[in-house]
């Protein structure tokens, strides 16, 4: 497979999103988990985290951005804590979960014919 972008971070995985990268593997583990949780979430579910993530990191000094941050954690947690783990833009995330399909650890053979092993491989629709 040819124009393979490996990632090892955020901010590569951020990057290769913006240039709208056909196909990106991702060589970390966790930035792989969290990738994969928030493809898997149902888009209600999606929309209620990115919200819930968004009230709760901008309103951390008032009591009334933590309940409506808690409640919208409770209700999507693992998501929650995904989103912020990846730290990526609204705009970004929507990417990953509108514009990619995703597969799990797998091996991809690059352009020269080498193959790597990857926690995760993220294909542009």
């Amino acid at each position: 497979m040819s124009n393979v972008t490996v990632v090892h971070t955020k901010s590569e995985l951020e990057r290769a999103i913006e240039r709208q990268d056909k196909t990106i593997a991702v060589k970390n583990a966790s930035l792989a988990e969290d990738v994969q949780t928030v493809k898997s979430a149902s888009s209600g579910a999606f929309v209620l985290a990115v919200g819930s993530a968004g009230v709760f990191a901008t309103n951390f000094w008032n009591p009334l951005g933590w309940s409506s941050g808690i409640i919208g954690t409770l209700s999507t947690g693992s998501l929650v804590t995904a989103i912020v783990a990846i730290g990526l833009s609204t705009t970004l995330l929507f990417a990953i979960y509108n514009d990619y399909s995703i597969k799990g650890r797998t091996s991809i053979r690059l352009a020269g014919g080498n193959s790597i092993d990857a926690d995760l491989v993220m294909e542009r629709d």
